[in-house]
């Protein structure tokens, strides 16, 4: 289903539906075009920056003389201007908060010119029922003019964000032709804003999706005190238990219901605290049915959106039966700190470092979705998609703090024949284990006996090369390949 989401701020407009009604002046007054000068990194000649691109997207002014928009919509921005509807003038902004997580962000602009007579639009108390009539606001590109399209809320549901690719949040669907460019705009339920628009179906026509007021929400609450913590994690994966044997082979009373916790991932907020084969009945006194739904505010959705409705710092109590007797459990929630999982990265420079032509970095999502085909590439996809998706369950992590690859081979003929290698995962280097890039570098500095000896995961053969002649090729190297950087060890945002 990931494949088929796409987001809205970078493509080329379309109709839209323009309401007479004359209540709605103020509210587009208050409706921004934003203007952004990208410039996206190369993680795979990472000395590169990447080539400059332009978009635009929309925000919408709320209390504090901010401008709420897409993360999406800013992300890589290395410009930022703004204009109000009518106004031919620009003006200048930057960024404040940034949520990747939630793509989420609000900008700010320095003129205070730019407030007069605008409004500050209001978030709703509560979220739209199903088929509530809404009305999207926007800016598609190709045009000029605002756009106001109108359709109703058709589904709520949990589902994975696009911008990060990994991160699952919340999601209103809306039965209206939500055009390229809208992201970032409001979805109105009245003259009260209800969700951003942020998301299109590429298969389906007059279907859009919108960030809702829980996830805007928990973002304007985060950052109440001057910085964004992102969402916890509690951490754990489980088994419906529909069936009646298995409820009785766990100690279930009859009537109850709940959830088998199947596995509790170590770096989550449940680790320590549960176990597997605990089952969960509720949280915070939400009965959880056995296919892991909860009723809250009118919908059936995931338990995991009680955790979604936490900040991090806060806590959850848990009605448990473990063992067969019953115990509440009552766990901090804290922030995601598991580096493996590999989202799509923006507003940092990709590290990296060089060393005989051979370029090493850690393993990312860019590099993973940019391996090539046939036997080798098809070899290397299988060990890394492997490594993306079990190194917590199987314990990959230990001693790492990130997998290092050897992204790419600088030919040159202190490095021949040494193809096989490229995108191979780095385990030691003359006789050190690598944990991460750091290491790798230091390693270097310790040949054996005159030479480098590099072992990868998955393969028998060890990489030899002569020390001496792989520090006098680098300044060839360099001076060949025009590579003015050759280090990053520290991410810059």
């Amino acid at each position: 289903m990931l494949c088929l989401f796409v987001l809205l701020s970078l493509s080329t407009g379309g109709a839209a539906f323009f309401t007479r009604d004359t209540s709605y002046g103020k509210i587009r007054s208050s409706v921004i075009k934003i203007y952004v000068t990208v410039q996206s990194e190369n993680y795979l000649l990472p000395w590169q920056s990447g080539h400059l691109g332009k978009g635009n997207g929309t925000g919408f002014l709320i209390s504090g003389k901010r401008i709420l928009t897409n993360a999406h919509v800013v992300s890589n921005a290395k410009f930022i201007e703004v204009q109000r509807d009518g106004d031919p003038k620009r003006y200048p902004a930057k960024r404040k908060y940034v949520g990747h997580d939630c793509d989420i962000s609000i900008i700010e602009v320095d003129a205070p010119e730019f407030y007069d007579g605008l409004a500050e639009l209001e978030l709703a108390e509560k979220m739209p029922e199903l088929n509530d009539e809404v009305i999207v606001i926007g800016y598609p590109m190709g045009g000029d003019r605002i756009s106001l399209t109108k359709g109703v809320v058709s589904r709520m549901d949990y589902s994975v964000y696009s911008h990060s690719m990994v991160d699952e949040h919340l999601v209103m669907q809306v039965d209206a032709a939500i055009n390229p460019g809208n992201s970032g705009g409001p979805i109105f339920m009245g003259s009260k804003v209800v969700g951003i628009a942020f998301q299109g179906f590429s298969r389906g026509e007059n279907i859009g999706y919108g960030i809702p007021l829980p996830v805007i929400q928990h973002f304007m609450r985060d950052i109440e005190d001057g910085e964004y913590n992102e969402y916890p994690e509690f951490g754990i994966e489980y088994l419906e238990l529909r069936n009646k044997a298995l409820k009785r082979s766990l100690g279930i009373p009859e009537g109850e219901t709940g959830i088998v916790v199947s596995y509790v991932n170590p770096f989550g907020s449940a680790f320590g605290a549960i176990k597997d084969k605990d089952v969960v009945l509720s949280i915070d006194g939400y009965k959880i049915y056995d296919d892991g739904t909860i009723n809250l505010e009118g919908y059936s959705v995931q338990f995991s959106e009680l955790f979604e409705r936490k900040q991090v710092g806060q806590s959850v109590t848990l009605d448990v039966v473990r063992d067969g007797k019953r115990q509440m459990f009552k766990v901090p929630l804290k922030k995601l700190s598991n580096p493996f999982v590999f989202r799509n990265l923006y507003d940092q420079k990709p590290r990296f470092f060089i060393k005989g032509g051979l370029v090493f970095a850690p393993l990312n999502r860019e590099i993973l979705e940019s391996l090539g085909t046939g036997v080798q590439g098809d070899r290397k996809k299988v060990i890394l998609s492997y490594i993306s998706i079990f190194t917590a369950r199987d314990s990959l992590y230990a001693g790492r703090d990130e997998f290092v690859l050897m992204i790419k081979r600088l030919p040159h003929e202190v490095n021949s024949y040494h193809e096989e290698y490229v995108n191979g995962v780095v385990e030691e280097i003359n006789g050190k284990r690598i944990g991460n890039l750091q290491q790798a570098k230091e390693a270097f500095s310790h040949p054996i006996s005159g030479y480098h000896k590099i072992k990868f995961m998955n393969n028998e053969e060890c990489l030899i090369m002569d020390a001496d002649a792989m520090n006098k090729a680098d300044k060839d190297i360099f001076a060949n390949y025009a590579i003015t950087k050759t280090e990053n060890l520290e991410e810059k945002k």
